[in-house]
C-alpha cells in the first residue's frame, strides 16, 4: 500500500461528541450497514501531525466517503472512510455533518476500544490506512 493511502498523526482527547454521535441508533444501523462492523461506542481522535498528512486528507474529503445518512431533515448526518488502523484493526473515520474540530482532527470509529486494544495513550503516533469499502487500498490518482 503506498503512501498516498496513509495518515499519521498522534492520539489526543476528545470532547465525549463523537461518543453521543455513535450512540444514536441510526447511526449504528448505519455504520453496520456501511462499513460491515458494530461500532464501539466511542471514536479515537488522531491529529494529523504532517503537512503532507493533512494534504492527503484534504484530497481525500473531496471523495464522497460513505454516507451516514441522517434519518430526518434537520438530523446530523455525515460520512465515513474505511481505514485500516495501524494495520491492525478495520475501522473508519467518521465526519459527521456538524463538528467542532479542524480537518486536522480526525474521529476514527472501530468494532473495538482503539485506545486499550492497541495499548495507545494520548501522544502516540498512530497510522491510518484509507481503504475502500471492499477493503482494498483506497483509489489514488
Amino acid at each position: 500500500m503506498g503512501e498516498a493511502n496513509r495518515l499519521d498523526g498522534d492520539v489526543r482527547s476528545g470532547t465525549g461528541e463523537g461518543a453521543a454521535f455513535l450512540a444514536l441508533g441510526w447511526v449504528r444501523a448505519a455504520v453496520r450497514a456501511q462499513c460491515g462492523f458494530d461500532p464501539f461506542p466511542g471514536t479515537l481522535n488522531v491529529a494529523l501531525t504532517s503537512s503532507d498528512s493533512l494534504a492527503r486528507w484534504r484530497r481525500i474529503l473531496k471523495e464522497s466517503g460513505v454516507p451516514l445518512t441522517a434519518p430526518s431533515p434537520g438530523a446530523c448526518g455525515g460520512r465515513c472512510f474505511p481505514v485500516s488502523v495501524a494495520g491492525k484493526v478495520r475501522g473508519a473515520v467518521v465526519v459527521p455533518d456538524v463538528t467542532r474540530y479542524g480537518e486536522e482532527l480526525l474521529e476514527v470509529i472501530a468494532p473495538v476500544h482503539l485506545r486499550s486494544h492497541l495499548g495507545l495513550r494520548d501522544g502516540d503516533r498512530v497510522q491510518l490506512t484509507l481503504l475502500s469499502i471492499e477493503g482494498e487500498p483506497w483509489p489514488t490518482t
